[in-house]
């Protein structure tokens, strides 16, 4: 008898994984019990995956990780949902790894709900304060740019990897944003912060990470993975102990009576009238403060520095289009005058070059999950509230019902009949809605002075004659070219 009982609750087990759980949901791979669709993902082909379920099961699916998570990789249902149904895919899912390294849900990216709106709608006028659209943070770039520019001509054309120019370059913007300061690019400071971000976002991407965003209790099996938890926290220890250094600073020095200096005198402004207690944990507590400049960081500085990165690899990889833009830079701009982005209207064929960038080199390989903040419907498919739901821009950007010849780069694509920039809004890399990257306007600021001052300056050539560096990448939370070395030459340009 026990074991016909034991077998009839195995069956009706099985029977509601398999099947009862998923009638309601949008198509998908087979899920296994308990564990779902874990073991098919490839971290490393995630987007390419993904853009093949797509063709399998329709442009709206569900993989199981092990809970539901609905996959959009189609450009119209994404508009339907991120922007016309907005407030209902605005929540971010809890991450019990977010509270175990920055005390919560805190910051610009994971934080939800009212406490998230504020916060957004503060860091949208301190950015837009301090110089989105602004000359301040405009001739931050410039000079940053022409640092680089300076550093490369005095290499004489010798060969060099230019990650860590770029990660210095990128990273003083966001330290001039944020701490109202920048480094010599002969101090390690920025590069060596960059690298200890990378490798806790790394360790993010560990499969015992993701066991222990699940089931958070298992920190004791931290061993047997080689301690890779630990290694984390310690490396969080740093970031966050750096940038408590910096609020310590600020907060012995700030005239509360002045007009703030970055976004550390903002924010420690608005503190004081929000929070005069200065309470420990809340909206504008010091957690909220870290969470909030390790995000700008986070989520502006490498993404940024690979972008531009990647563009030069493209220009090496493609000469015939480098020598169109230099062409373009030379009748418009000329070799002397410094380009601002005013000239950004009339550089069609760069602006071209960037929007084919940012359709083609997938950065990153999986957008953040949303949450659905009540019941919704997503392209006729019922959807409760408190689901996972992943924007997946990038399989659009790679359909070839859409765009012609998607592994190909051809920012042609993107010129109308007269040659004129034409912006395609399927071409979304900043995200859609009310979770759009906030540092969106930052971020093509960047991408367009720091490409075109560089054009402006060299050709850019493979390390050898005819042995052109090839489109491989690293894995992680961003998808990056492996390391390559260029010849910035000014010869043609004197």
């Amino acid at each position: 008898m026990i074991w016909y009982i034991l077998f009839t609750i195995f069956i009706v087990f099985i029977f509601h994984q398999c099947y009862w759980r998923r009638r309601n949901y949008p198509p998908g791979p087979f899920p296994w019990p308990i564990i779902g669709n874990i073991l098919m993902i490839n971290p490393n082909l995630f987007d390419q995956q993904l853009l093949k379920l797509k063709k399998q099961y329709g442009k709206v699916i569900t993989i199981w990780l092990p809970v539901p998570m609905i996959v959009i990789s189609d450009a119209q249902v994404l508009k339907d949902t991120m922007i016309k149904q907005g407030d209902k895919f605005a929540g971010r899912p809890h991450s019990n790894l977010m509270v175990e390294f920055i005390g919560g849900n805190y910051g610009l990216i994971f934080s939800d709900n009212s406490f998230w709106r504020e916060q957004k709608r503060f860091a949208l006028k301190v950015l837009r304060d301090f110089g989105f659209g602004k000359p301040i943070l405009e001739q931050t770039i410039i000079d940053q740019a022409q640092a680089v520019c300076d550093r490369l001509k005095a290499m004489n054309e010798e060969p060099v990897d230019l990650t860590k120019l770029l990660t210095i370059a990128v990273g003083n913007v966001i330290f001039q944003l944020s701490f109202n300061k920048t480094e010599d690019f002969d101090d390690d400071l920025v590069f060596n912060f960059r690298n200890e971000m990378l490798e806790i976002a790394a360790i993010f991407c560990h499969p015992f990470a993701f066991l222990l965003e699940l089931f958070p209790k298992l920190k004791f099996l931290d061993p047997l993975f080689g301690g890779v938890y630990q290694r984390a926290l310690n490396l969080n220890n740093n970031v966050m102990n750096m940038m408590r250094e910096h609020i310590s600073e600020h907060r012995k020095t700030i005239n509360y009576d002045e007009e703030p200096q970055d976004y550390i005198d903002a924010f420690l402004i608005e503190q004081k009238k929000q929070n005069p207690e200065m309470k420990l944990h809340g909206e504008w507590s010091d957690l909220q403060l870290l969470g909030a400049i390790y995000d700008l960081f986070g989520a502006g500085m490498e993404t940024t520095s690979t972008s531009i990165r990647t563009f030069i690899l493209y220009m090496v990889r493609n000469p015939d289009i480098q020598k169109q833009c230099h062409e373009e830079i030379d009748k418009i701009i000329g070799r002397d005058r410094t380009i601002t982005m005013a000239d950004q209207i009339n550089l069609s064929y760069i602006s071209a070059c960037i929007h084919e960038l940012q359709r083609i080199a997938i950065i990153l390989t999986l957008n953040l999950p949303h949450i659905t903040t009540e019941d919704a419907e997503i392209d006729g498919y019922f959807i409760p509230k408190g689901t996972q739901v992943i924007p997946q821009f990038q399989s659009v950007h790679l359909d070839s019902d859409i765009f012609s010849e998607p592994e190909k780069f051809d920012p042609t694509r993107f010129l109308d009949s007269d040659g004129k920039f034409r912006k395609d809004d399927r071409v979304t890399p900043f995200s859609l809605g009310k979770r759009a990257c906030l540092g969106e306007s930052l971020a093509r600021m960047e991408l367009f002075l720091f490409c075109a001052t560089f054009l402006q300056h060299f050709e850019f050539l493979p390390e050898e004659d005819n042995i052109i560096p090839p489109l491989d990448y690293q894995f992680g939370v961003l998808k990056a070219p492996l390391p390559f070395k260029v010849r910035a030459c000014r010869k043609l340009f004197i």
